[in-house]
């Protein structure tokens, strides 16, 4: 009788944790849905919390030591920098946007942008790495951000924090930005 009594209560146990595994799983489908969720690149201007699409960004770096100025360049055009062989322009993104100098610091980087007509960089404050979220992008109000509104794809709300979806493309399109002769 001992065994059978055993028998049941190890069957009993199973089908306890079998029971907590469907509910745990059932649960983890409700909250996290694979086919909406969204991946970027986080990355601090000033005190904006912004976004970039993957396939928006070739790579991010440190900000070189060794900039070389270019004359009779728009202010926000920091200068030349090489990158494995190659010459980059370095845009300070902060300049460019808000007209302000960002203050020097050891976590500003370098986004290099993903287009196949325009090799550039970008100098931000700071850059976060991935960030992940649930969901895709809400639609932007646009009464908010007025200086980043051209290039301004979406927006999403995670731990407390607004990021705002920036799109590089966007601004590779901008005559402004593509007219960096004084």
């Amino acid at each position: 009788m001992t065994i059978m009594n055993n028998s049941a209560a190890i069957i009993a146990i199973l089908k306890d944790i079998e029971r907590r595994s469907k509910q745990r799983i059932a649960g983890l489908s409700q909250q996290d849905n694979i086919d909406n969720a969204w991946t970027a690149i986080g990355f601090r201007l000033g005190s904006l919390n912004l976004l970039i699409p993957l396939d928006q960004s070739r790579e991010v770096f440190p900000l070189p030591m060794q900039i070389t100025p270019v004359p009779k360049a728009q202010p926000w055009v920091v200068g030349m920098t090489s990158l494995r062989g190659d010459l980059l322009p370095l845009v300070d993104l902060n300049m460019f946007l808000q007209g302000s100098n960002s203050p020097p610091n050891k976590r500003r980087r370098v986004i290099v942008l993903n287009h196949p007509e325009l090799f550039s960089g970008l100098i931000v404050d700071e850059v976060y790495g991935l960030k992940h979220f649930q969901h895709q992008p809400e639609p932007i109000d646009s009464t908010q951000l007025p200086h980043l509104q051209p290039y301004l794809q979406g927006r999403l709300y995670q731990q407390n924090s607004d990021w705002h979806v920036f799109s590089l493309l966007k601004l590779a399109e901008d005559p402004k930005f593509l007219n960096a002769a004084v």
